[in-house]
């Protein structure tokens, strides 16, 4: 992605050479030129100018309230914001977050972000397409006929559009790496709860995550500071990184499109002195044993009043897994708990010796609107969500940080890279990030 940084963007702000008003018109005017992208689920444009006009009457008094003062962030539907509707992408009615404004949101803006719209989202975060027949589907802005990746849809397109600097998503299976990839764009997920989700509708709390999407490994860290009142500069790269790849896993899942980028850079990184390994990670099929069960029982007792009416208002595409979520049974729910922890220790096994996994965000270039299966290797074919999920869902299932950033083109489409690192190495996963992104120019 082009374009001064967040962290330029706020220093230019603080010199006076931009103002919070400038911003935001330039955001209102990519809004209204991508429209039909349909990206955004709630914008109040006077409300917007208003604020943007009292945090630039702060900065020349030189009251700034921290390192995103100014700066337009939008947030996914699915978190309280203070005088903005929340739907979560569904006509069914919702249980009570429990507080007016979501922590994150809170703190986003203590630290002087303009939340200024709420982005559109995957039916109560419950799918990877981004395609919903009640606030219709969010288009792909490299190929409108094309998914945009979810559940985090209009976030990908907002960042991808300049709909403001940044936005906030969350990633239950990759919600937040899947449209960041098909979008072109930067996602990171980070530990488990690193983030806050109070304020937040859950899909599955033993899974959740919120996390940035920016155009810069870097941006999407400053975010990360903010929301989970983390520091990150003690994370370095003292030395050309080890990487793990998941070679046993990849071969029958990649389009030969896709396969073939993914070489080419890692190329590019042993050419500038990376160690790059094949490792065999057995605990990647075994995730998607466990993954359904424990997220679609999560679901239907998250939603349980509103199924208990007859599900009105869900749509068919979402009503029918948490119905098969609501007849879970409390045996197979705690297998598949079980079976986590084994998920767990074999990746921890997978990282040992090295600073992270890496593999495709996802295995293809964006399918196209309403399509249900892919081609990948040798000409087989799956499901558009075993092959999407089935690249990240291992991640937030073991709360793991990832980090979703470009890797060029396939098939004329975005390309994106997947690192992975041991839980709580989030500092040192951004650090390896900006590494690989200098690296892939």
């Amino acid at each position: 992605m082009h374009g001064p940084s967040i962290r330029d963007t706020a220093a230019a702000l603080a010199a006076g050479r931009t103002s919070c008003a400038r911003l935001l018109e330039a955001a209102q005017q990519a809004a209204q030129a991508n429209a039909s992208l349909n990206a955004l689920a709630w914008v109040d444009w006077d409300a917007a100018a208003q604020a943007a006009h009292r945090l630039d009457g702060e900065a020349r008094a030189g009251r700034l309230r921290g390192p995103l003062h100014g700066i337009p962030v939008s947030v996914k539907d699915l978190f309280e914001v203070r005088g903005m509707p929340m739907r979560a992408g569904t006509r069914a009615a919702l249980p009570d977050p429990g507080c007016a404004e979501a922590e994150l949101v809170a703190r986003l803006r203590a630290a002087g972000a303009l939340v200024f719209a709420k982005t559109n989202m995957h039916e109560i975060a419950l799918g990877a397409t981004g395609e919903n027949p009640w606030t219709g589907d969010v288009r792909n802005p490299h190929d409108p006929a094309r998914q945009a990746g979810g559940s985090s849809s209009g976030a990908a397109v907002a960042v991808a559009t300049g709909i403001g600097l940044g936005a906030v998503g969350s990633d239950t299976g990759g919600s937040v790496r899947i449209p960041a990839a098909f979008c072109g764009v930067t996602g990171f997920k980070p530990s488990f709860g690193a983030i806050p989700l109070a304020g937040g509708l859950h899909l599955s709390w033993t899974c959740d995550h919120a996390g940035p999407l920016a155009r810069s490994v870097d941006d999407c860290a400053l975010l990360f500071e903010t929301m989970a009142a983390r520091r990150t500069g003690h994370g370095t790269v003292s030395r050309a990184p080890r990487l793990a790849v998941p070679a046993d896993w990849l071969g029958p899942r990649l389009a030969p499109s896709v396969a073939a980028r993914f070489e080419e850079t890692l190329g590019r990184l042993r050419a500038l002195g990376a160690v790059v390994e094949p490792r065999a990670v057995p605990a990647l099929a075994l995730a998607w044993t466990c993954y359904t069960p424990i997220v679609r029982a999560e679901a239907a007792y998250v939603h349980r009043a509103a199924l208990a009416g007859g599900g009105e208002g869900f749509s068919d595409m979402v009503l029918a897994p948490l119905q098969a979520g609501a007849r879970i049974g409390a045996g197979e729910y705690f297998e598949a708990m079980r079976v986590r922890e084994q998920v767990r220790a074999g990746l921890e096994r997978a990282l040992a010796g090295v600073d992270a996994l890496v593999l495709p965000t996802a295995p293809v270039p964006p399918p196209l609107r309403g399509q249900v299966d892919v081609e990948v290797a040798d000409g087989l074919r799956m499901s558009v969500r075993e092959a999407v999920l089935g690249q990240t869902l291992p991640f937030s299932l073991t709360g793991l940080p990832a980090l979703s950033l470009p890797m060029g083109r396939a098939e004329g489409l975005p390309a994106s890279l997947q690192l992975v690192a041991a839980r709580d190495a989030d500092a040192r996963l951004l650090a390896l990030g900006r590494w690989v992104e200098t690296a892939l120019g």
